[in-house]
């Protein structure tokens, strides 16, 4: 009988700290949904990790959320339909596919002749894999799929502790012949199981897998409406991301991104807030332009400013300027070097931030 009770004990033991395995059922399909609240990183430490670890994130503070959808292809214009459809070549047949923000189009859209909006991202999810098939682009309002010519791979699965994988990605966006504007977009991703233990957030208690993802990316720019057509690379972006991953939740619980060494973004699943749950942030309506721009670059807010910034690749800071409550102001940027940056408008209640391309 004592024996019979030592294996019971060593048995529950041993299942309480199990690693999990994550498999396909364990990554959103076609018509799922997750909440995701965002908040402010705090003093957190979102980097420590190791085997039977604990990460207790309970004290994270939602001040915004929204509802992430991973939406069927039939919901997409008949060129996409076509492109990602049932009737695409089987390795760009997507499963489902999300809004994105990848690349700064919105900003690009109000320099161009033609408006370039909603830009997604199309998925492929099989039992071994998580693939990046490529993108749409609505020109005028009619959605415009392009294939990655190098398919990325997010998630090799099965995922275990210690498991590695790396890809890369190759995207080529030509929007010819309506206008001769194109991007590269060229990214290389190392994925790592890097920590299993038990994650605590405001959802809950889980055990959990902590997947670090190392991700380089270049992207280039060709354009002919402001002056000879030429190719202007971006500043290399490097960042890491941390996903922590339980079993049957569909995404990830927990995604701390990393970018310069400092943590810029924490999101996280949780149950609906509600509209009395406080996360109505104040918020900064303004306009820059032109973007791209060569030397002047103009700003008009509706909110008083108070500052200025400007961020390249790296999030490092490489101008500042104070804007003493005004809600105009010309920003002279003659000595930044050509590339993509990050340019963060502030008052005193709210931030916005815009991507910015200097020729």
């Amino acid at each position: 009988m004592r024996a019979f009770v030592l294996l019971c004990f060593v048995f529950v033991c041993g299942w309480l700290e199990a690693q999990i395995t994550l498999t396909v059922a364990d990554f959103g399909t076609s018509g799922d949904t997750v909440r995701i609240s965002q908040a402010p990183p705090g003093n957190l430490d979102f980097t420590s990790t190791g085997t039977n670890h604990t990460w207790d994130y309970s004290s994270l503070v939602a001040n915004s959320q929204y509802l992430k959808e991973f939406k069927p292809i039939g919901f997409a214009s008949l060129l996409v339909f076509g492109t990602f459809g049932p009737i695409a070549p089987a390795n760009y047949r997507a499963t489902y596919f999300n809004p994105t923000k990848d690349l700064p189009l919105a900003q690009l859209s109000q320099f161009l002749p033609v408006s370039l909006s909603d830009l997604n991202q199309y998925t492929k999810r099989t039992a071994d894999s998580i693939t990046s098939l490529g993108y749409s682009i609505a020109v005028n309002g009619q959605g415009v799929p392009f294939k990655s010519d190098t398919i990325e791979t997010r998630y090799k699965l099965p995922l275990n502790y210690n498991d590695s994988h790396y890809s890369r990605g190759y995207t080529y966006i030509d929007l010819n012949p309506v206008i001769d504007f194109k991007i590269k977009q060229y990214r290389q991703r190392t994925s790592h199981v890097d920590g299993w233990g038990t994650l605590i957030t405001p959802k809950g208690t889980f055990p959990a897998l902590r997947i670090r993802h190392d991700i380089n990316e270049i992207d280039s720019v060709y354009q002919t409406f402001f002056g000879a057509g030429q190719w202007f690379g971006t500043p290399p972006t490097q960042r890491v991301e941390y996903e922590w991953f339980t079993n049957g939740q569909k995404d990830w619980l927990l995604k701390a991104t990393e970018t310069n060494g400092n943590i810029t973004q924490v999101e996280f699943q949780q149950n609906y807030l509600g509209l009395d749950a406080s996360l109505a942030e104040p918020t900064l309506k303004a306009m820059i332009g032109p973007n791209p721009v060569t030397n002047q670059l103009e700003i008009q807010a509706e909110n008083p400013l108070s500052e200025v910034r400007i961020l390249d690749g790296f999030g490092r800071l490489v101008f500042q300027q104070s804007a003493f409550n005004a809600h105009s102001t010309t920003v002279d940027i003659h000595s930044l070097s050509p590339g993509s940056y990050r340019l963060v408008l502030s008052s005193h209640q709210a931030s916005k931030e815009f991507p910015l391309v200097k020729f």
